[in-house]
């Protein structure tokens, strides 16, 4: 009986002691972000199944989006470190840019591509020696966008398999975090509100580590300023600016961004500079245009370097939002984007 026992509380024990590491691999880390320092990056919002399943006159879409082109594009941006591209369709998620066979059987192959488009893209950018970024929305499945019917097969399935629907659209996360591992250097965790549990976040943060333990990540919780760790789990900050809906992104308010992170790079959830281990590294994710998506082209190229180097300058971490054109960044924007690299070039190393 004795041995039963000591053998009972030793496995507990080591059960204990895995799900501490468990956690504690999950928690912030300073090395995940230090390649993140003094660099500067874009994000273009690629297209998924949604762009010929809903909009079938839409000129490009996941299944023929000319990859060649886009990377003519990277190429002449010889300073930026990374590309944030989406798994998910923007802040709606529901459809997407690689396969999944099986959700697909569950939930219907229109909201998935034939093409893995997310996979060609990342190979390319990772050959260039460029970080990827993934953006996802944990909305997963969207109730507000997708239909009724598609709704309650995604319901019965959570049923079927006792999952809520967090837990279910961390099972997503996962899939991908596996599929592409090395591929994915980091991740910018949409939605995640205050109604959020900390499991809910430690649940995300799991995921989407599974295929890459070093990937960095970042939840967005609140917008402007202070800019602030939106979790034990994020390794760099959101960074989301004021709201576009009451000023465009290159309103004035949104300089106390830079200014926090030239106060000090690494910043805590209360939005204090904080150099301690396990805090974030101050970064600014911000549309190019009057929306994430599209709008005026009105960013000033003077103020956009001049917050960009500034960043740079402070060991923080800058990522530019530029609507898509076709199969690559909006002129206007990729003119600008341009003008920025040129004045960059003398601060940090080519990265190709």
């Amino acid at each position: 009986m004795k041995n039963k026992l000591l053998f009972r509380f030793g496995m507990m024990a080591l059960v204990c002691a895995a799900t501490a590491f468990v956690s504690a691999q999950q928690e912030a880390r300073h090395a995940r972000a230090n390649p993140f320092q003094g660099t500067w990056g874009v994000r273009i919002l690629a297209p998924t199944a949604y762009d010929k399943s809903k909009t079938p006159a839409a000129a490009v879409n996941a299944e023929n989006f000319d990859i060649d082109f886009f990377m003519s594009q990277v190429d002449r941006l010889t300073t930026i470190n990374h590309v944030m591209i989406n798994i998910g369709r923007g802040h709606q998620a529901s459809w997407y840019s690689s396969p999944y066979p099986e959700m697909a059987a569950i939930m219907g192959d229109d909201l998935f591509p034939q093409r893995d488009f997310f996979g060609e893209l990342a190979t390319a950018l990772k050959a260039r020696g460029i970080k990827v970024l993934v953006y996802f929305s944990v909305t997963g499945m969207d109730a507000g966008y997708l239909a009724p019917a598609q709704m309650k097969k995604w319901k019965a399935y959570l049923t079927s398999e006792g999952l809520t629907h967090n837990e279910g659209v961390a099972k997503i996360m996962e899939y991908y975090s596996l599929k592409f591992g090395g591929l994915i250097d980091g991740w910018w965790i949409d939605r995640v509100s205050s109604r959020f549990t900390d499991d809910d976040r430690k649940r995300f943060a799991t995921a989407v580590r599974a295929g890459n333990p070093k990937a960095v990540v970042a939840m967005h919780k609140k917008v402007g300023c202070p800019m602030i760790q939106g979790s034990p789990y994020c390794d760099y900050t959101a960074g989301h600016p004021v709201p576009m809906k009451t000023q465009p992104p290159w309103t004035l308010a949104n300089v106390k961004m830079v200014e926090n992170i030239e106060a000090g790079p690494w910043i805590n959830q209360s939005g204090m500079p904080d150099a301690s281990e396990g805090t974030a590294l101050g970064a600014i994710f911000m549309p190019f245009q009057a929306m994430w998506r599209d709008g005026a082209a009105d960013f000033p190229t003077d103020q956009a370097t001049e917050w960009t180097t500034r960043v740079i300058e402070a060991g923080g971490m800058y990522t530019w939002a530029v609507a898509r054109e076709g199969s690559g960044f909006a002129t206007p924007q990729f003119k600008q984007l341009v003008e920025i690299n040129a004045a960059i070039k003398g601060m940090v190393k080519d990265v190709k």
